[in-house]
């Protein structure tokens, strides 16, 4: 432990200059917003983050009862305004599996069309899990 120690009092000390440049680096990192989407907008100007998006749609998938989405991704689907969605949800087995598919997608298409403004071009849903349901 001594050596380390002699080791970095001899190095040079840091410079002011290559602090701020760390800091700053770290700032933007935080900052990074992500993969920017596009929204349904004639203009094509129109963007919402990833991450943004994703949350919303975990959200809508959430509202299903039974269902509890553990991750969303969502990619373009082509160069215009379509946005792909996969899905992995943990479900209860209160109803058929197709049926809770049918519901949750429902749920997602509808909130990213209403609420979000961003055409789903698809939404593939994968189950991890699934639970009985209590009484």
């Amino acid at each position: 432990m001594d050596h380390a120690t002699r080791a970095l009092r001899d190095r040079e000390p840091p410079s002011t200059q290559r602090l701020i440049d760390h800091v700053t680096a770290c700032v933007r990192d935080e900052m990074w917003l992500g993969p920017l989407l596009p929204l349904d907008d004639p203009t094509f100007t129109l963007q919402i983050t990833e991450r943004a998006a994703s949350a919303a749609l975990r959200r809508a998938a959430d509202e299903v009862p039974g269902v509890t989405a553990a991750s969303c991704r969502l990619a373009r689907a082509d160069l215009s305004t379509g946005v792909h969605v996969s899905m992995t949800l943990t479900v209860g087995l209160d109803r058929p599996l197709p049926e809770t598919a049918g519901l949750v997608r429902r749920s997602v298409v509808d909130t990213s069309g209403q609420t979000l403004g961003m055409a789903v071009t698809a939404v593939d849903i994968r189950v991890i899990d699934a639970h009985p349901t209590s009484l």
